[in-house]
């Protein structure tokens, strides 16, 4: 005959494997989500980072370096400390672009470059350096493009320019400047 104390004992074991399993469970579920403190933990830091991106015949496109790199897995998003950005074109000129800070997309095809953004294009035979001043730059560095969707200044030996809004598609060679544009021609002579 069975007692009813040796019925309990079976019935507390599976109770507390049932809450042992639960606590199991709720454990690894966090470890997945991550708390909050891990969500905004960089994944992954690097300092003097420098990266060169080239075309398929082996020949440098791009160069982007940075002074601090940080990755966060969870939400993809890349931010980069004291970045420039260097496009290298032996035709058209190299053309690079400094800023405090910078997030990459996660796909890398653009560049949201912050904080006292300076563009610099080299000076090449028949035409000066130019300038260009901004406090935002979106660089698209597979289309070949910059885009400052604020207010910009920009100068060259012959020219001081001020917009709202500027586009350089470097490809074509054209700037398309938005907003209250005003222009100041120096002349050589």
């Amino acid at each position: 005959m069975i007692t009813r104390g040796s019925l309990w004992l079976p019935l507390a074991i599976l109770l507390l494997l049932a809450a042992l399993s639960f606590w199991i469970e709720r454990s690894v579920q966090l470890t997945v989500n991550g708390s909050e403190a891990a969500q905004t933990d960089p994944e992954g830091i690097m300092e003097n980072f420098d990266a060169l991106r080239t075309d398929p015949a082996g020949k440098p496109h791009y160069r982007l370096s940075a002074k601090k790199l940080k990755h966060y897995s969870g939400s993809k998003r890349t931010e980069l400390e004291s970045p420039r950005f260097v496009q290298l074109d032996v035709e058209a000129g190299e053309v690079s672009a400094v800023a405090k800070q910078a997030t990459v997309s996660p796909d890398g095809h653009e560049v949201d470059l912050r904080g006292d953004v300076i563009v610099e294009r080299a000076a090449r035979p028949g035409q000066s350096a130019m300038t260009l001043h901004t406090a935002q730059l979106l660089v698209f560095p597979e289309r070949d493009l910059l885009r400052a969707p604020g207010a910009v200044d920009i100068r060259d030996a012959t020219l001081t320019l001020r917009a709202g809004a500027m586009e350089y598609d470097a490809r074509q060679r054209v700037i398309k400047l938005t907003g209250r544009v005003q222009a100041r021609y120096i002349s050589g002579s």
